[in-house]
Parts: structure tokens; sequence; C-alpha cells
């Protein structure tokens, strides 16, 4: 999966403004894998990407499908990529068309779902006659090519700092990416253990796909990715994404990150907008608290060494940041160079 690598248009399907649109996010703001030259979006066409996403890399076009693509652009695309994260992981079906096109049009397809589309006969077979490949970059590894956890970690002496959220699509990788830019500033050489299908697109070196790795292999393929990039980086920090959250009940998350990955410290992700786990508001599933969180990550010998805040409203950042005694930052709105400050002066 390492050569893919060119050209691409990101499919959002008019979700471009929904928080589950995740991929394409992280791809307007950062791709090393990709140039990406637009986004299809039927919703938000003949519109820029800045006009619905912050921070993007470049300014690029919204087209209304990607028959109109074509005709606007010099170039055909290599690649489309599916950018949202639909539920279940499953493509539905009024956004199997994207699929179709794609492969119609020669043009390979990139999907981060579950569903391993590639493996769908209908796509099999058109994808069969115009030698079109998709790639499932979520489809699980061998038994073979997986790794258990052997204890060497412990051995390494490079800080490792968790980027955990307290629920999903919180901004977790967003915050790796702009520390890493942050630190970078600082001369301070710092590389992230992506955990997603997202942070694999964005090119990221180093990582897993932490939700279709069987569950008894998830220490040692993150305790691999870290050696590996320790071995072949030699960073001053490395960083370690998150995925889901502690306690979030639909897919509990972090704990592997703490204990297996050895880490020095944390830095959480609050959705302050949030009174519910994202999807799970119809059956009460209530958020934790920010500070009952912190206690938590507590209980596992690890300290909270700043919070960054997701929120459309305005949250009195100094005061929360008194009250809890580390930095709090809103990194979409402001620098987020205290919280890189106090990684520095804790594990420096």
């Amino acid at each position: 999966m390492n050569n893919i690598k060119g050209t691409a248009l990101v499919y959002s399907g008019g979700l471009l403004d929904d928080l589950h649109a995740k991929t394409a996010h992280g791809l307007l703001r950062l791709s090393d894998r990709f140039e990406i030259l637009g986004v299809i979006d039927h919703k938000h066409h003949n519109q820029m990407s800045d006009d619905i996403v912050s921070h993007c890399a470049k300014n690029v076009p919204i087209f209304k499908n990607l028959a109109l693509s074509l005709e606007t652009m010099d170039n055909k695309p290599d690649y489309i990529v599916i950018g949202v994260a639909f539920g279940g992981g499953k493509l539905p079906h009024e956004h199997r068309g994207i699929v179709e096109d794609s492969i119609k049009n020669n043009i390979d397809l990139v999907s981060g779902l579950h569903e391993l589309l590639s493996e769908d006969e209908e796509f099999k077979t058109l994808a069969s006659k115009s030698k079109t490949t998709i790639y499932d970059i979520r489809k699980p590894k061998t038994i073979d090519e997986l790794s258990f956890w052997s204890g060497k970690i412990l051995d390494l002496k490079i800080p490792k700092i968790a980027v955990l959220g307290t629920d999903c699509a919180t901004g977790k990788r967003t915050v790796c990416q702009f520390l890493v830019q942050d630190l970078s500033e600082s001369d301070i050489k710092t590389e992230v253990i992506y955990t997603g299908q997202t942070g694999f697109l964005q090119g990221f070196k180093h990582g897993f796909i932490l939700d279709s790795t069987l569950n008894d292999f998830v220490s040692g393929e993150l305790e691999k990715a870290i050696l590996e990039c320790a071995d072949e980086c030699s960073p001053e920090i490395i960083l370690i994404e998150g995925q889901s959250s502690l306690r979030n009940p639909s897919g509990p998350c972090g704990s592997e990150l703490l204990l297996s990955g050895d880490v020095d410290g944390v830095i959480l992700v609050h959705p302050f907008d949030r009174e519910y786990f994202d999807n799970f508001e119809d059956v009460g599933c209530v958020l934790p608290s920010l500070e009952d969180e912190i206690n938590l990550i507590k209980t596992y010998g690890k300290n909270v060494m700043g919070v960054c805040i997701n929120s459309k409203q305005e949250i009195d950042a100094l005061k929360l940041q008194n009250e809890l005694k580390i930095p709090v930052v809103n990194p979409m709105n402001e620098s987020i160079r205290a919280i890189s400050e106090s990684i520095k002066n804790n594990v420096l």
C-alpha cells in the first residue's frame, strides 16, 4: 500500500461540513502522500475548500461530481479518495456511484472503510474490465504479518506523548499535526505514530491501523511502529495518535497507548459542545467531564500535560487553565505553542 502516491480528488458526498468527513479534512490540511486537486461534494460545489474547512494546506475547488471535475481540470487525477468515515465503516447505497464513476473513468480508488470495496462483486467486475485498482487500506493483515508485544519499548529513551480525546472525532490527529509543526519551529524533531486510516493517507511514515488489527496484536503492532520510528528517524519526541476514547462504549481505546506504548505523558482533546458520546445521544451515553477524564488517566500513572479545546463556543481557556494548572488552548483559533512548551518542559 505504501506505493500509493500521486494526485487525488477527495470525495465527501455532501458531508464536507460534517465532523465525519474527517479524512477529507485531514487530507486538505496535510498530505505528503497525495497532491489534492479538489473535492467532490454536491452540497458545497462552486465553493473553495477554505470556505468550509479551516487550515487547508492549499485552497482547492469543490466540484459537484466527478464528470464536472474532469471537464474543468487540465489533468485526470491518479486517485479518488473516500473522505468520509461513514457509520459502521460501510459505504451507503447512495454513495456507490462515486466508486462506479471512478472505475469507469479509469481512476484508481482508495478507501479507508471497514467494508472492503475491492471484494464487492459489482465493483470487482467493473474494475477487472477497466484494469482499475481499488485499494482497501483497512484490509486486515494476516497473522504472519503481525507482531506480539515484546517489552523492548521499555528500554527506549525517546519521550513518547499520547494524544487522546474524551470522545471520537475530536481532532486528535489534527493536534498531532499542529504539534509537529510547532515543535519543528523550535528545531525539535518530532514524529507521529498514526493509528488510523487518515494518518496513513496523509503520509505519516510509521504506524498501523488500530481498528483493523486483531486485538491480541494491537500492543505488538504499536510497539513495532514506535521502535521502527525511533530506529529509522531518531526523533527527539514521538507523538502517538489516539483513537476513540478510554470510555467510549462503542469502542473504548487508549489504554494500549498508555500502557503498551509506555508513554511519558498525555495531551487531552475535549469536545466542549457535546453532552453525550458522538452518535449515542439517543441512548443517553453521557460524556465524562474533562476533570474526570484527567483523573482517570492519572490512575494509569500518566499525567495530562495540556488540554486542547474542540468547540465552536467561546470557552474561557484562561479560567480553565488556572483551575487545572496545565496549559489549555483551542488550536483551531490560537497557537498551540503553550502545549509544545509544556511537553518540552516535562520530557526534555
